[in-house]
């Protein structure tokens, strides 16, 4: 599970992030008006680079999974939005919900190996300082 969980995650952060610098347009619709699309385009695709090569380097995986599902809980609210606005990303109903399905399942990921790879290594035995008396 634990390998599954750091190919999805690296593959969906880095290619994710790649497709936010090279075609940014696209993601435009799912900003709200409010917000500067293409600065945030551009933020959130560097974010997703970072957390994609993070989740490859055993020493920021476990960080790297909590920014992951944290990542994916501020999006959460866009998706939620997307099913009810006049204009939707996603095809309401079936495509919507399964979106954000999917993203729960990515929060689950992230928080999965938060958990498991911020636990000491338990395969090594313990070293013993000696005492300087």
């Amino acid at each position: 599970m634990r390998i599954f969980a750091i190919s999805i995650i690296a593959l969906w952060m880095l290619v994710g992030g790649v497709a936010h610098l090279v075609t940014p347009e696209f993601f435009f619709q799912i900003v709200p008006y409010m917000f500067p699309k293409l600065a945030v385009v551009y933020a959130s695709g560097v974010i997703e680079i970072a957390i994609g090569a993070a989740i490859l380097v055993p020493k920021l995986r476990a960080v790297a999974g909590l920014c992951f599902a944290i990542l994916c809980v501020g999006f959460l609210p866009l998706h939620v939005w997307d099913f009810f606005r006049p204009d939707p990303v996603f095809e309401v109903p079936v495509a919507a919900s399964i979106r954000i399905l999917v993203q729960f399942g990515l929060i689950g990921l992230g928080l999965f190996l938060w958990r498991t790879d911020s636990r000491p290594n338990t395969t090594e035995p313990a070293r013993v300082e000696p005492s300087a008396e």
